[in-house]
């Protein structure tokens, strides 16, 4: 009997818990729907100013009323007035009152923030913001770390003073170097003229041909005594020579040699000469005297190592330190072109 008892208040229990449950959720349905009520009339509310602005152009544009502007905007502002009074009355009524503390008690209680579905829809669809344009590439041009050694106590070669120079030259560089003035074949005068080309032969290493010009002065003329700068060269390997096809000269003709204005096939004598014109371009005054003294330096071209990674050929390209950087003392560092550039 005690059991059943048991059982029966249980019963009553959960049945009332489930009454109560539905009640409450009634009664926040009921809320709901009040507050809803009151959100839609005050929405009609405020299209209020802007309706009367369209209906007002659309007067101006069609010109056709049915009564007369001024009563037409007197009664539209006398029913704008009753409604705003009765949204007034609506929402100080008892039952708006306890959904509106509802609310604001259910939102103090939830801590989660939600958010209102349509702001972030309509945040979702928003454009997003364009990229930014591409900026324009800018080419790297590297400058060589140290200029060109200046003359100390010596004066600018000129067209007159060059052979005596080459002669020097020759001398001092006995059986190690040579440089001479080249003639193109068929030249006929043996007067030298500006532009004057000179080659340059280090025995196995490489063979360059160096263009020089004349210094201009302030009026942009040059004349016969106006210093000689160096103005381009290219450089060749010691032994390398035209195609047969493309020259017809036999093999052990002098003529057989490539020209000035053509370009070594082998990448390493490509680099050297790339790098020699990036030098004359960040110094564009360079007699010929300190330029030949960094032509120097090259003798040793495959037997040294590159100064800052310690290697003989440079990671990229494989090739060997086509870089000659001055020191404060004088001397030429070795160094591979990705080394400097680093």
């Amino acid at each position: 009997m005690a059991t059943t008892a048991d059982n029966g208040v249980q019963s009553l229990n959960s049945g009332s818990a489930i009454e109560d449950r539905q009640s409450l959720v009634s009664s926040v349905q009921s809320q709901i729907d009040v507050l809803t009520d009151l959100s839609k009339r005050l929405q009609t509310l405020r299209q209020f100013p802007g309706g009367l602005l369209r209906s007002e152009h659309a007067s101006g544009a069609n010109q056709v009323l049915q009564v007369p502007p001024s009563s037409t905007l007197k009664g539209t502002f006398s029913k704008s007035i009753e409604d705003l009074r009765t949204l007034h009355v609506a929402a100080m009524e008892e039952r708006v009152q306890e959904a509106l503390r509802a609310a604001v008690e259910s939102e103090r209680r939830d801590g989660t923030e939600i958010e209102d579905p349509q702001g972030q829809e309509s945040q979702e669809r928003r454009r997003s913001p364009s990229p930014e344009s591409p900026k324009p590439f800018l080419v790297f041009q590297h400058k060589v770390a140290s200029p060109f050694p200046p003359l100390v106590g010596t004066l600018p070669l000129t067209l007159q003073d060059l052979p005596t120079y080459i002669r020097e030259f020759n001398a001092t560089h006995a059986k190690k170097m040579l440089l001479h003035i080249y003639l193109a074949s068929g030249h006929e005068s043996r007067k030298v003229s500006v532009p004057v080309v000179l080659r340059f032969l280090i025995p196995d290493v490489l063979r360059m041909f160096i263009t020089l010009g004349h210094e201009e002065g302030v009026d942009g003329t040059a004349s016969e005594t106006s210093a000689l700068m160096v103005e381009s060269l290219t450089v060749f390997g010691s032994r390398e020579k035209a195609s047969a096809s493309r020259n017809r000269a036999p093999l052990h003709s002098p003529y057989f040699q490539k020209p000035p204005h053509s370009q070594s096939e082998f990448i390493v004598f490509q680099k050297l000469s790339q790098w020699i014109v990036r030098a004359l371009q960040s110094s564009p005054r360079v007699h010929v005297q300190g330029f030949m003294d960094m032509l120097v330096a090259y003798e040793s071209l495959f037997l040294e190592k590159c100064s800052l990674c310690q290697r003989f050929l440079s990671a990229e390209g494989y090739l060997p330190p086509v870089a000659r950087v001055r020191r404060e003392d004088g001397a030429w560092e070795p160094q591979h072109a990705t080394c400097v550039q680093n």
